[in-house]
């Protein structure tokens, strides 16, 4: 029961409640006396009682809703006289994995054309969230036919039985715990359906279809009222969490209404104390897919699903050329003359072509309808900023709580583009390496698939390493800025507009007719103009960071010198990096040691500490070249960089190195992929190369693609759904000597090469030739034998692997992978450079 603050208190109560009124006025001073309670223009509900002044409404009614008068009479006569609202909302409820509901049979309608729409939020990966069947009415044992959809490990699945016998659909994605999600079940005569929030879409053909035998049962919601029937769910425990709405053939369910029997132990859902709804509003439960609506009437000056936005007013300057006029709802816009439109009448109608549109970069944006999806999403934007300051590109968001919600995010921060994303499974920010400049055209193309997302600028991919969870999104796309009264979370800073011009918008493939969207959903957006010297830009000037740790002089002079052009060249297993001159600026350091004076032939080059440090041997060649031949695990012309394992690393059976899935994707069954790799091993057994399911799912014949040992033999496997591939060496590899490994695979036809030998060539069974793998790729081992390869393998790698290709792409084992465990350098295959340097470089 909800109490909010307001002239007349407001009380919030469930269908279904007792409820509780206290007279306001109750314990002020003076004031005492017998209680009379009243309704304003209405009688009393039939079940009420009034104890100790409180008024006791039991089982409350939707017609119990309204406004209730307190009348205090003192001994002196006089009367106090206080109001109450009670507002009748909904019944949410929240289940602990112990309760259950029970609604009124199907009909036998409803069965013949089954349609059903479920909104919850799970905080259990497993449990049964509805269950229904028709019973043999002669014998009520024997089930004909039934329903059932739950959680299992995150995934939905929908079991059902609708004359042919049982089957199973299963969503093709987990669902976030604590996130809303919607189900939607249809089952047809020719084909039943699951569709999981309005994008994971899993189909099935019906052979044959007959629902019409029988007697139908009740609809179990959440569990069931004994074992048996929670048994015949094929499900075994009850659901955790909120069930906020369920539709039966467009009819929606009133938990707090329709509802035959329930358990004792149900709560009512909290997601109204979330503080969801913006700016005072009032938070109502209700049967919808979030469990609650928004009433704005407490939030003055606020509208939106969620009070979220400013209303917009206006007056004779801000509407330009027209006039500022009232709506019916009391709210105000810009009426304006023929030829003009726009919530500033300044557009011109004869304007049919916009090319380009302009934000002010203070109160600008557009508002583009919320995205069903974030699994399957694609922004592309071509924008001329004309600021480098901090500025909001694109956002959307969970809900409009900037507190808690997850979002999704452009912006230009620093000065440089960043990327900023939140879900339950964490934070991620993605920051550009060039900074931005002004009045120059960028395209930014920003996709996410799965749990992985791509962001390109001018055609350049910027690496975004790791895999978040989707979420639902709750707000509008916006672009360009954000209305006034929406918080951004604060993880993304500053929501300034965006001041520049954006010429295209294509979102999920479809291109954004900017005339249209300027008509109905944006605000202060112009056409753009071109950019003319002496306009005002604003130039972004770095924040300096502060620090606790004690200044080191860091500044070098620049001077006038030689750029440094490399070109490698191979001599006796060593490679010798030869360096051409070019001018250019070079930093010249403040500790160079001191040149000798010499005379004639004693100018010859000297070896110096500095020349190749403290990781590089120095050498002179022939008086006039110096060359470092740098240590094990370093590299660059002063032997200075750190590189353990750029291009090979050492196994030991817990190691394992992790690469995107991006890195090698498989795009079609028409596509020819190739991998290619050299290692050296004395073991009889062990993981070389995985890609399967996700981490967190165990490989039950489901794809994968597999290279690994099997006594002593190499083994390429990959399995499709039909049945799996193995292509086996002729002879065995673990005679620690180096091999030299390549694999092509094309739909179901594979073969390998190792070394210079044969051929070897096999096929996968059956007729799908689509490798669906969800997994990255895992390189020596993986973390969980048993669980990820289903028992393929025993043990994981040990030995050196290095060179490894993915379609002729090298791999470098630091800079290109994304997770790792106790790799270390091999030795064995570290080779020394020698970086050539001339007189004139000195």
């Amino acid at each position: 029961m909800q109490r909010i603050k307001e002239s007349i208190p407001v009380i919030i109560g469930a269908v279904g409640d007792e409820i509780e009124l206290r007279c306001p006025a109750t314990g002020a001073p003076g004031v005492y006396g017998e209680v009379k309670w009243e309704k304003v223009n209405d009688e009393l509900p039939y079940a009420y009682s009034i104890r100790q002044g409180i008024l006791h409404l039991n089982d409350v009614k939707r017609t119990d809703e309204g406004v209730y008068r307190c009348i205090i009479r003192t001994d002196s006569g006089l009367a106090t006289v206080t109001h109450v609202h009670l507002k009748v909302s909904d019944f949410v409820p929240l289940f602990g994995g112990n309760g259950y509901m029970e609604l009124k049979p199907l009909t036998d309608e409803q069965w013949n054309d089954i349609n059903m729409k479920i909104s919850f939020k799970p905080k259990s990966p497993n449990g049964l969230l509805l269950y229904t069947e028709r019973q043999n009415s002669n014998n009520p044992n024997e089930t004909i036919n039934y329903l059932s959809v739950g959680l299992k490990n995150g995934f939905v699945i929908y079991r059902y039985n609708v004359g042919a016998g049982s089957a199973k659909l299963m969503s093709t994605y987990p669902v976030v715990m604590n996130e809303w999600h919607k189900i939607e079940i249809i089952n047809q005569p020719s084909q039943a359906t699951l569709l999981v929030d309005e994008d994971d879409i899993i189909e099935q053909d019906n052979y044959y279809f007959n629902t019409s035998e029988g007697i139908s049962n009740i609809l179990n919601i959440a569990g069931t009222k004994d074992e048996a029937t929670m048994k015949r769910s094929t499900f075994n425990q009850p659901f955790v969490g909120t069930i906020t709405s369920l539709t039966i053939s467009d009819e929606r369910i009133n938990f707090g209404e329709n509802i035959l029997t329930k358990s004792s132990n149900i709560e009512k859902d909290t997601a109204c104390s979330l503080g969801l709804c913006q700016h005072n509003s009032i938070c109502i439960p209700t049967n919808v897919h979030t469990g609650f609506i928004c009433d704005c009437s407490n939030a003055k000056g606020y509208e939106g699903e969620f009070c979220e936005r400013k209303i917009l007013k206006c007056d004779h300057v801000t509407c330009g050329i027209g006039t500022c006029e009232y709506r019916s709802d009391g709210t105000q816009f810009c009426h304006c003359p023929n030829g003009r439109y726009g919530d500033r009448c300044q557009l011109l109608e004869s304007d049919n072509i916009i090319e380009s549109v302009q934000f002010n970069g203070e109160t600008s944006y557009i508002v583009l309808p919320k995205s069903k999806t974030l699994r399957n999403f694609r922004l592309k934007m071509e924008i001329e900023p004309r600021s480098t300051n901090d500025q909001l590109l694109a956002y959307q968001a969970s809900d409009y709580n900037p507190k808690r919600s997850n979002y999704l995010a452009l912006a230009i921060r620093r000065g440089k583009f960043v990327y900023l994303y939140s879900s339950s499974d964490g934070n991620i920010e993605i920051e550009s390496s060039d900074e931005v400049k002004i009045n120059v055209p960028y395209q930014l193309d920003l996709k996410r698939f799965g749990n992985r997302a791509e962001l390109r600028i001018n055609g350049t991919k910027i690496p975004i390493r790791g895999k978040l969870s989707t979420f639902l999104p709750g707000t509008n796309l916006f672009i360009g800025g954000i209305p006034s009264g929406i918080m951004v979370n604060p993880r993304i800073g500053g929501a300034a507009s965006f001041k520049g011009c954006i010429s295209k918008i294509v979102l999920n493939g479809n291109d954004i007719n900017l005339a249209e969207i300027l008509k109905k959903s944006s605000h202060d957006v112009t056409i753009c103009q071109p950019y003319k010297n002496g306009d005002n830009v604003d130039i972004h000037v770095p924040f300096i960071w502060t620090t606790l740790l004690p200044p080191k002089p860091t500044t070098k002079p620049i001077t006038t010198s030689t750029f440094v052009q490399m070109k490698l060249m191979e001599k006796n297993n060593e490679i010798i990096d030869e360096i051409g001159t070019t001018d250019m600026m070079i930093l010249q350091s403040n500790d160079t040691t001191k040149a000798l004076s010499c005379i004639g032939d004693d100018c010859a080059l000297q070896c110096t500490p500095d020349i190749c440090g403290d990781h590089g041997d120095c050498e002179i060649i022939n008086g006039t070249h110096i060359v470092c031949s740098c240590r094990d695990y370093y590299d660059g012309i002063n032997c200075e960089i750190f590189k353990p394992i750029e291009h090979a690393a050492k196994f030991d059976g817990k190691a394992f190195i992790v690469f995107s899935i991006d890195d090698f994707p498989h795009l079609t069954s028409e596509h020819e992929e190739n991998l290619s790799l050299r290692f050296k091993t004395s073991a009889s057994s062990g993981l070389i190369f995985w890609q399967g399911q996700s981490f967190d799912v165990p490989l039950k014949g489901d794809d994968y693609m597999s290279i690994g040992l099997s006594d002593g033999h190499l083994v390429f496997s990959y399995e499709l759904g039909g049945g799996a591939s193995q292509l086996i060496s002729t002879e065995v590899v673990n005679d620690d000597n180096e091999h030299q490994l390549q694999i092509w695979r094309k739909g179901r036809d594979g073969k390998m090469i190792i070394d210079d030998g044969a051929p070897i060539t096999g096929s996968s069974f059956g007729i799908v030739a689509m490798l669906n793998v969800d997994s990255d790729i895992y390189i020596g081992g993986v973390p969980d034998l048993d669980s990820m390869t289903g028992g393929l393998h025993e043990k994981n790698f040990v030995g050196c692997i290095g060179d490894i290709a993915f379609n002729g792409v090298k791999m470098d084992l630091m800079a290109n992978a994304i997770d790792g465990r106790n790799v270390k350098p091999c030795d064995q295959w570290m080779t020394k450079k020698k970086w050539l340097r001339n007189d004139e470089e000195r």
